[in-house]
């Protein structure tokens, strides 16, 4: 009784790791990239789209962290909502402000349940206790989370206006985040922005994916042949 009931325990732990797996693999390259290097990274590339109502790229560039320090506190939210244009004018319209706090909400979600994903995840390798078992299952997550990262990122390519707004209908209210071109949103963030971070979250995430799997490879040669 007690050997089936270790079983079904360690049958848990694999298919927890293999489940949550995508979530640590994209999650921590996300937290990664929301960061001001991110912004600055971005806007010295020489092809960075320029403003077509031409705010100059440093002031461009500040509204821009004002937004992450937004999404990431309540502190940088009520900065956000008195930020200005050069000319003195609000910078954000009310609609811009409500879309950012639906962000905020959604990243005050998502990454305590990434930190939570990557506890219960390491809890669940010591369940499996064995090499063997845990190189099984780093293998097994690596290469669902890499066929998953593939498939999207094959979509994002061939049609990245769809996939945007895909992702955005899904999590946000579908009204809620279409803007006016002129609105500062788009103007500190535009597509190119939004693409590029895509691409660096599932190049890092698919490189997280092959660490997991050689290190899964190594465990299942060193650990043995099965008794």
């Amino acid at each position: 009784m007690l050997g089936k009931k270790g079983g079904a325990l360690k049958g848990i732990a694999f298919l927890l790791v293999v489940l949550l797996s995508p979530v640590i693999f994209i999650g921590i390259p996300t937290r990664v990239a929301f960061n001001e290097w991110f912004i600055d990274w971005e806007y010295s590339k020489e092809d960075f789209p320029k403003d077509k109502y031409g705010m100059d790229d440093e002031y461009r560039k500040h509204l821009a962290k004002l937004g992450l320090r937004a999404v990431l506190s309540d502190e940088g939210m009520e900065e956000f909502k008195r930020a200005k244009l050069p000319d003195g004018r609000r910078a954000f319209r009310e609609k811009e402000v409500r879309h950012m706090e639906d962000v905020k909400n959604f990243l005050d979600f998502f990454f305590p349940f990434l930190y939570v994903s990557i506890g219960v995840s390491l809890v669940s390798l010591a369940v499996l206790g064995s090499r063997r078992l845990i190189g099984y299952a780093l293998l097994t997550a690596s290469l669902f989370s890499l066929l998953l990262f593939t498939a999207i990122a094959v979509f994002s390519i061939t049609n990245y206006e769809l996939a945007f707004e895909l992702f955005h209908n899904y999590v946000f209210d579908p009204y809620s985040w279409r803007f006016r071109y002129t609105d500062t949103l788009l103007r500190i963030y535009p597509m190119k922005f939004w693409f590029d971070g895509t691409m660096f979250v599932l190049g890092m995430g698919g490189v997280l994916c092959l660490v997991s799997l050689v290190a899964g490879v190594f465990l299942i040669r060193s650990g043995g042949h099965r008794p």
